[in-house]
């Protein structure tokens, strides 16, 4: 893999363009989490780049955006571990496992910060907690030896706070805490410690705004924990039917319209705290209340107790189509797909009319790959909205599917009974496009059997872009489906030949790179790719792969809590090396070994433009030897990467795969969708990096792949936002 990662800059650079944005539009739950994944992965970058300072920031202003972000808390505790202060790591860490009870880093990071202090007590019951997570691990097991039998504790109380020494203005201190709605001075003054972002010494009002925000999270964290821990310890399947002696005089629809009025005021906690009472008596089986409740737990960030609370509204209630499509988007924030679909399509048989409904049912089918769910959901978007672009998006699948090309093909056991036939798909997918003469157009033509019209459209093409590779092989399959193979046979060599000229003059590929600029590229002598190993490339790029079964990781712990610092140190992106070592070829002269081997050398002393000199001199000798090929192509792809031609990058790679497609390597692609990325193709780069998970990447580079999908998400979707303004 490249050793520059470059992503993470991309994120932190978009922060102060969108932060505002973000934050001003609060009641998109998406947006808000987006900001939060944006500011852990700036402060993981920080971290590794030992930028304390800027990790703590970042982790704060997540904490800020959402208190219940558990590896936020986890993340700051370890930072301020590293700074000597124990009462403040303890109580981050503390937090972290009050929000997620089986948050293993926190529990063995706490029980060796515990002993570390003197509460032995503490120490050794958390010990037992921690071996649960980690089995048998050393340093846990002393720490539980050590403790054993101890009385001796020590509260949170009795540690000394790191106080600020720093200067700040009263009336500075007395707005950002009424800023924050908080109003514990000593609390701020402690917090404000670590606030002074330019370390001049005095705290300014964005400082101590920035202290008191993290306050406020630390109460309103506490706050929710209270709420909700008697409320919804367990709800039953079923509510017992309660004996009341009296009628109760409890007027249920009043409340829930004073909770409703509270949840519209930005206060779901008080909703929540007002219903409480009387959800297990009186509001038993009064579906609004629960569903209330429920939504109030969902603005929580409390969203198994909020599916709960939904599922029994339901139960009780359901017709409720704005029940259900809660009940869905809860199912949906968990992780449970399948689940939220059908909650989705429930809501649509209440309502047809749902348009939301349907968009988020045809989100949630296209990320399982429900093919008969997305046909649906996507139909119903199409009818309710037309100029919606899941119009598009459905046309494209449903020729796809017709062609028996679908992605979603290759991830499905076989289509479902109800799907219709080719034809039948096609036509629909023409009807979506309207009229047109486009290469869909043709495509869909030829899937409906209607070959003239097809050949018709392609030859209209190839009019205006004569040169153009593609369209002449999609002529060629449509003549050869209307049965004029001769015809056929001569537009797939016309296409064959203008593909291998693109391809020699660093013009077009299979995947579309943008031309590179301009530089010497000494002419190799490799065979071009059949149309079989062209096809087989590209498969490795469009055809999503199966999903692979998690893998449990067992973290590292040692009584200087590394265990921590481990979760936030990654590697840079330094695996190219070991990769194009120690070459084996019995083709060619130790000469053109030589070439080969120095441009390597070259890359790793940064002389990229030499390196790229040896490997165009090694290239032409190894005609007849395809992995020396694929090496020199990767090579030359490196080169151009750090001499910052992306495009030219992508197309050494590429060239590279079209000749062995089916030993595609993953540090191969995930460079080239690291090159995508910087091209600000975001969705070529996730192909490539999902593409790369399972194809020989270690348990810590499948990781840090994870972790390019993740920033580029973030990335594509604020790009397709700025596309729409």
């Amino acid at each position: 893999m490249l050793k520059r990662d470059r992503l993470w800059q991309k994120l932190i650079a978009m922060t102060d363009g969108i932060e505002s944005e973000l934050i001003e539009s609060a009641d998109d739950d998406g947006d808000i989490q987006n900001q939060v994944q944006l500011q852990l992965i700036i402060g993981e970058e920080c971290s590794r780049n030992d930028d304390h300072k800027g990790a703590l920031a970042a982790f704060n202003k997540a904490i800020s955006l959402d208190p219940s972000c558990d590896m936020a808390w986890f993340n700051r505790g370890v930072l301020l571990e590293a700074q000597q202060d124990a009462r403040g790591a303890r109580q981050a860490f503390q937090i972290c496992l009050d929000v997620n009870s089986n948050h293993a880093p926190a529990t063995a990071n706490l029980c060796i910060l515990l002993e570390r202090i003197g509460d032995t007590s503490g120490a050794y019951e958390m010990s037992l907690k921690a071996l649960e997570f980690y089995p048998g691990h050393p340093a846990i097991l002393e720490v539980k030896q050590r403790c054993q039998g101890s009385a001796e504790s020590k509260t949170i109380e009795q540690m000394e706070p790191v106080v600020t020494e720093d200067t700040f203005r009263q009336d500075d201190l007395v707005t950002a805490m009424s800023d924050a709605g908080i109003e514990d001075e000593a609390a701020v003054l402690q917090e404000a410690v670590y606030h002074d972002s330019d370390d001049n010494k005095e705290l300014d009002l964005g400082e101590l705004r920035s202290a008191a925000n993290v306050v406020a999270a630390k109460e309103d964290i506490q706050e929710r924990i209270e709420l909700v821990q008697p409320v919804t310890e367990s709800i039953p399947e079923e509510i017992p039917d309660m004996s009341i002696s009296e009628p109760t005089k409890v007027d249920m629809d009043s409340l829930v319209e004073e909770a409703t009025g509270m949840i519209k005021n930005n206060d779901p906690a008080s909703a929540l705290k007002l219903l409480k009472p009387y959800l297990k008596n009186e509001a038993s089986n009064h579906a609004a209340s629960w569903r209330l409740a429920g939504g109030a737990m969902a603005r929580l960030d409390l969203n198994d107790h909020a599916s709960s609370a939904l599922e029994h509204a339901q139960k009780l209630d359901p017709s409720n189509s704005k029940g259900w499509f809660n009940l869905g988007s809860v199912k949906q924030r968990l992780g449970n797909l399948e689940e939220a679909g059908t909650c989705y399509a429930n809501a649509l048989r209440e309502d047809p009319q749902y348009l939301k409904a349907a968009i988020k049912w045809s989100d949630s089918s296209r990320q399982i790959n429900d093919i008969e769910g997305y046909l649906a959901s996507a139909t119903i978007v199409t009818n309710l909205q037309p100029e919606n672009p899941i119009k598009m998006e459905l046309a494209i699948t449903l020729i796809e599917l017709a062609e028996g090309e679908s992605e979603v093909l290759e991830l499905s056991s076989g289509l479902p009974p109800t799907l219709p036939a080719g034809p039948e798909l096609a036509a629909n997918a023409i009807e979506l496009l309207g009229e047109g003469k486009s290469e869909l157009h043709a495509r869909a033509y030829t899937a409906m059997n209607n070959h003239v019209e097809s050949v018709t459209i392609w030859k209209s093409l190839i009019q205006d872009q004569k040169e153009n590779h593609i369209l002449w092989r999609g002529l060629s399959k449509a003549l050869n489906a209307a049965g004029d193979l001769e015809t056929s046979e001569r537009c797939r060599i016309k296409a064959e030949a203008l593909e291998k000229s693109s391809q020699n003059s660093g013009l077009d590929t299979v995947i579309e790179p943008v031309a590179p600029s301009t530089s010497e590229v000494v002419e190799s002598k490799v065979a071009m790719p059949t149309e079989e190993q062209q096809n087989m490339a590209n498969q490795v790029l469009l055809n999503p792969i199966q999903s692979q079964p998690k893998e449990e990781v067992q973290a590292q712990v040692n009584p200087q809590v590394d265990l921590a610092k481990a979760a936030l140190d990654v590697q840079q992106n330094s695996l190219v090396a070991e990769e194009f070592k120690n070459p084996v070829s019995n083709a060619v002269s130790n000469q053109d070994i030589s070439w080969y081997n120095q441009g390597v050398a070259l890359i790793e002393a940064g002389k990229y433009s030499e390196a790229l000199s040896c490997f165009d001199r090694a290239l032409p000798s190894f005609a007849n030897d395809d992995e020396m090929v694929i090496r020199i192509l990767n090579g030359r792809g490196n080169a151009f990467y750090y001499l910052e031609n992306f495009p030219a990058c992508v197309e050494s790679y590429h060239q590279a795969m079209l000749i062995r497609p089916e030993d595609v390597r993953g540090k191969t692609l995930y460079n080239m969708g690291t090159a995508y990325a910087e091209m600000e193709r975001f969705q070529d780069s996730i192909k490539c990096f999902e593409q790369a998970i399972p194809r020989g990447l270690s348990k810590e580079e499948i990781k840090r792949t994870k972790d390019q999908i993740r920033r580029c998400n973030i990335l594509l979707k604020e790009q397709n936002k700025k596309q729409k303004r």
